[in-house]
């Protein structure tokens, strides 16, 4: 590894591990994770994963483990132990992306691939969070460099075969079926494009497909012979795949939607995304080919399917990064201007635009962070500093035509910014994220009712529960969103206890309502949390 590289990869060791621990684990994701592989700790059940008590089919158990794995040796679940997968994984995607590129036959890029991938915004926030997403993305690029290492003979095709599709069941068992239509689709689609489909015939046909039977088929089969009979593998394909897709579960958005976000989350770089795109159109040689398909792809599948999050494109992110860098390297080169497929004045357009905001927004933290008590008032001064003198230096380069300090300028800022926000800013905003001080009062409170055999409710709060769950170290809550059953619940002659929404006062009858006590109020996950007895 050159020196350049190992830099780089110095870089996003510290970028995705600094305070990796440093705050709770936060609704609504983190903490369903983290429960997860609690329980699996905690009752040794870890064929079939259970969260909040009971059975879960939102997510194959792949994840589940790896938290639970991570965190044996201190024998608990902690922050850093839920978040080290998933920033582990972002370091193997990097490392993949920094070979594919000397691969390529750029080694002189690798080094700038490695560090747009590591100062993208989507993907150094999903490198320090507990979601299954960047362990998704590894097993994709894992599958898509074994096939670029057949395209290019580095391996043959059986062995890269095998490779290719063990890694898409390992990400089946991530994250359903999208772990085998993702790479599977953008390899056929590749080899479509390049007018070679019968190439497919030399990649493992018969060998990888069975491997990946194998492989996959390994945990229905430690369900049906071990698993507690109430976990339905059609049930939460069903739900969970088709009809998410089809008509879409808590987050149904247009078919534009990634237009929208993208922009945000290819930030510091999203000024210099439609050059790279036009630059490898012109080009279209086999790598531009792959890269453009890789980004399509997994882009519009998406778009395609009801249900979208931002971080579902997150295995795109790579693909950007590597036309990004290609176009700086492009640009970054002498010779006549005329012999370039693209102007200058891409990246310069852009990168104006980036820096300009950039600059606005160091100037409007001191603003923003003047009253506020959590953190000394001269760290968000430091830190508006640095953010104003990268991107108008990041302005100057761009006027004067510099290109690398035009390219790299807002980066530095980015760099920075995510430093102070995973030290001091997460940390200051604890108190109104966590649950851990609301799941303590509600354990405590709890506690001789639920000796007394009654269950505790909680009432419309999403993913609140899970969370509930981890940091009572195991109080289960019987979630509903039915308000009838709330009303059952408080209208019990026992003294009972329930979690609820405040909004969901408004559903009770004058005399339930009259009769309960609050006596734990905070906001959590943009909910109005209430701890409330009925008598």
């Amino acid at each position: 590894m050159r020196r350049r590289e190992l830099a780089i990869v110095t870089l996003a060791v510290l970028l995705f591990f600094w305070f990796l621990g440093g705050h709770d684990l936060w609704a609504p994701d983190e903490p369903y994770f983290a429960e997860g592989a609690r329980e699996m700790l905690a009752d040794g059940e870890w064929v079939v994963p259970h969260v909040n008590g009971r059975v879960t089919t939102d997510k194959p158990p792949l994840f589940f483990w790896s938290i639970a794995l991570a965190s044996m040796p201190g024998g608990r679940v902690t922050p850093w132990t839920a978040r080290a997968p998933s920033a582990l994984a972002a370091i193997v995607t990097l490392l993949l992306i920094l070979r594919l590129a000397r691969r390529a036959g750029e080694p002189r890029i690798a080094w700038l691939a490695g560090g747009v991938l590591a100062t993208t915004l989507m993907f150094w926030e999903k490198a320090r969070w507990a979601q299954t997403d960047s362990l998704l993305c590894a097993l994709v690029w894992v599958a898509l460099s074994a096939f670029l290492a057949y395209r290019t003979g580095e391996a043959d095709g059986r062995r890269a075969g095998l490779v290719f599709w063990a890694a898409l069941a390992l990400a089946v068992l991530d994250k359903g079926p999208v772990g085998l239509l993702l790479p599977l689709g953008i390899a056929l689609v590749t080899l479509a494009v390049d007018r070679d489909l019968g190439a497919w015939r030399r990649f493992a046909p018969l060998s990888g497909p069975l491997l990946f039977l194998l492989v996959a088929g390994l945990w229905p089969l430690a369900i049906h012979l071990w698993g507690a009979g109430d976990y339905s593998l059609w049930g939460a394909l069903k739900e969970h795949f088709i009809e998410r897709g089809l008509h879409g579960m808590h987050h149904k958005r247009p078919f534009w939607y990634y237009l929208r976000v993208l922009p945000v989350h290819l930030l510091p770089w999203s000024g210099l995304v439609p050059g790279a795109v036009v630059l490898a159109w012109r080009r279209r040689d086999p790598w531009d080919r792959f890269l453009l398909v890789v980004c399509g792809f997994v882009v519009l599948f998406f778009s395609i399917s009801t249900e979208k999050r931002d971080l579902y494109v997150l295995p795109a992110v790579p693909a950007f990064a590597l036309l990004v860098a290609r176009f700086i390297a492009t640009l970054a080169e002498e010779g006549p201007t005329g012999t370039r497929p693209v102007r200058r004045r891409w990246l310069f357009a852009g990168q104006t635009v980036v820096a300009g905001l950039l600059l606005l927004a160091g100037l409007a933290v001191p603003f923003a962070a003047r009253g506020r008590t959590e953190v000394p008032y001269w760290m968000p001064l430091a830190l508006a500093a640095l953010l104003v003198i990268c991107s108008a230096s990041a302005l100057v380069a761009c006027r004067r035509r510099r290109v690398l300090p035009a390219a790299l300028g807002p980066a530095v800022a980015f760099v920075a910014a995510y430093l102070f926000v995973t030290a001091v800013a997460f940390p200051a905003m604890e108190s109104s994220k966590s649950a851990r001080s609301f799941s303590s009062v509600l354990r405590d409170a709890t506690a001789a009712s639920r000796e007394a055999g009654h269950e505790v409710l909680a009432y419309d709060l999403s993913n609140l529960p899970e969370a509930f769950a981890f940091y009572s170290d195991g109080v289960y809550t019987r979630e509903t969103e039915d308000p009838q059953v709330l009303v059952e619940h408080l209208e019990q002659e026992a003294t009972v206890w329930a979690a609820m929404d405040a909004g969901g006062l408004e559903t009770l009858p004058e005399q339930v309502r009259a009769s309960l006590v609050v006596v734990e109020r905070t906001e959590l996950s943009r909910k109005d949390v209430l701890l409330v007895r009925n008598r």
